[in-house]
């Protein structure tokens, strides 16, 4: 027995395409999820993990302000990864600042 195919995706109500259309689109808005997975996983390497992470940081608000969500029913990648960055980010530039801290005993960028 042979299937109907299945119906193709609605078009926009105004038949203009919609941002989540582009594939380097989406590509940008699942590098940031996983820029910022990585950044989180390696945050111990003090400058690569922060560079990581802003990188993904940028990429997910450039995403998330294009209206890009990223994935195909409607997950929104972008959102997802812009938090996970930023709280890599956070927990990279807050550790090594704590521990540098601790373990010179000096605030940092105070002499």
């Amino acid at each position: 027995m042979e299937h109907a195919p299945a119906p193709a995706a609605p078009a926009a109500a105004s038949g203009k395409p919609s941002p989540n259309d582009s594939y380097l689109a989406r590509g940008i808005a699942g590098a940031s999820v996983g820029l910022g997975y990585f950044s989180a996983v390696v945050f111990f390497w003090t400058p690569f993990s922060s560079i990581l992470a802003t990188v993904g940081l940028i990429l997910g608000a450039f995403s998330v302000g294009r209206g890009v969500k990223g994935g195909l029913r409607g997950e929104n990648y972008a959102m997802v990864g812009t938090l996970l960055c930023s709280a890599s980010l956070g927990v990279s530039l807050t550790l090594t600042q704590f521990l540098r801290y601790l373990q010179w005993d000096k605030l940092p960028y105070l002499w």
